[in-house]
């Protein structure tokens, strides 16, 4: 027999042992197949809704920084105010129920509450909101941005000594680079003086003007200059 007709005959072995177990066993890959289509579907539409859900989210959050720039432009005393800040609180809170503070809307609507919250001088109520995104976003700059609210809280109670420690956290542990490490090292400074630290209290102001009066990128820090204006009064 030649080559050719031998390959032909195995190959139709194979086809024919094909047909043979496709025949004897296709309920069960028509299963097979009907589970991994459903499976599928399954996958497409929870991803989809997800993806709605998310958009929801930062729709809503959207809807919720305008209603919160209407409200930071009024006082408390103004006629509809207490309305609307009510209105904001309920959207805020429905808000953070279905985002956790974890993701950034959730997060967002919080810091938002404590800023109304700070407006109205609930200062430790405002302290204990940012104390919360503190903890749930750590690694952004909302979590930043949250310590340092919380430290004006502690120094708009008189608390100086939790302020301080929150200022000098913020510096320790986000560095030079951070945004707000200019501010954090002058409000240190600045507490350091009021609480008769004047020798730590000059550090401060020296270390400041040491690291932002002049940058590599030539900008200038305002603190900077007024901790630089600070250490000539002082000596």
């Amino acid at each position: 027999m030649k080559e050719k007709e031998v390959n032909l005959t195995a190959s139709q072995k194979i086809s024919d042992k094909l047909n043979s177990f496709i025949g004897a066993h296709a309920k069960m890959i028509i299963g097979i197949f009907a589970v991994v289509i459903i499976l599928v579907i399954v996958l497409a539409v929870a991803l989809t809704m997800s993806q709605n859900a998310a958009e929801k989210k930062f729709n809503d959050l959207a809807d919720l920084e305008t209603e919160f720039s209407s409200l930071s432009v009024m006082s408390s005393e103004d006629e509809g105010y207490q309305s609307s800040a009510a209105s904001f609180r309920t959207a805020a809170e429905a808000l953070i129920a279905s985002s956790s503070l974890d993701e950034y809307p959730g997060a967002k609507a919080e810091l938002m509450l404590a800023d109304i919250a700070y407006a109205e001088e609930s200062y430790q109520e405002a302290a204990d909101m940012y104390r919360a995104v503190a903890d749930a976003q750590s690694d952004t700059y909302l979590g930043e941005l949250a310590i340092m609210n919380e430290a004006a809280c502690y120094d708009n109670l008189g608390n100086q000594a939790k302020a301080l420690e929150l200022y000098n956290y913020v510096f320790d542990t986000y560095g030079t680079d951070s945004a707000y490490a200019p501010k954090a090292l002058f409000n240190a400074g600045r507490l350091y003086e009021a609480m008769g630290e004047i020798d730590l209290a000059k550090a401060s102001f020296e270390q400041l003007t040491g690291l932002y009066l002049v940058t590599d990128t030539g900008a200038v820090s305002e603190y900077a200059r007024l901790a630089e204006s600070h250490l000539i009064t002082m000596n």
